[in-house]
């Protein structure tokens, strides 16, 4: 748990809350969420909201022992900014078991133009997006006045 806070601590201050029996080993997939799904305030201007939601499995690694007995693998993520309304900037998602199944991201209408050929709907793919890389990316990609 201590990695994600510290990443997360990078852009903002939030809580990490787990469902209900996030601790278990066993063989479940657990969800995770920040500030009880609440989009969290990054620092930053003009204002911007980060929503964070993941889903993960503690797996038993027998074969590799000297990383411990223990190893967490995510099963899903949803990664969203918003503008200071709650707004869509952009998003990346991946749950397998939905309609679209691979990682994909979206990008919202407040960044496409009305004649734009993009629709904020499309479902444009991507490989799997870590939270490391998201937060990397708010840090080296948005400045702290809030522009690319």
């Amino acid at each position: 748990m201590e990695p994600l806070k510290d990443i997360i601590s990078c852009v903002a201050r939030a809580k990490i809350n787990l469902s209900h029996d996030g601790w278990g080993m066993n063989s479940k997939i657990h969800g995770l969420t920040v500030n009880k799904d609440q989009p969290i305030t990054l620092n930053c201007r003009p204002v911007l909201l980060l929503k964070i939601g993941m889903l993960y499995e503690i797996i038993r690694t027998e074969h590799r022992p000297e990383r411990g007995s223990w190893r967490v693998s995510t099963r899903g993520y949803m990664y969203e900014m918003q503008t200071a309304s709650g707004e869509l900037v952009w998003s990346y998602h991946w749950h397998p078991t939905g309609k679209v199944g691979n990682p994909h991201a979206h990008l919202g209408h407040t960044q496409l133009a009305t004649d734009a050929v993009l629709s904020y709907k499309a479902h444009h793919p991507t490989g799997r997006i870590s939270l490391e890389s998201v937060v990397r990316t708010l840090i080296v990609g948005v400045r702290r006045d809030g522009h690319a």
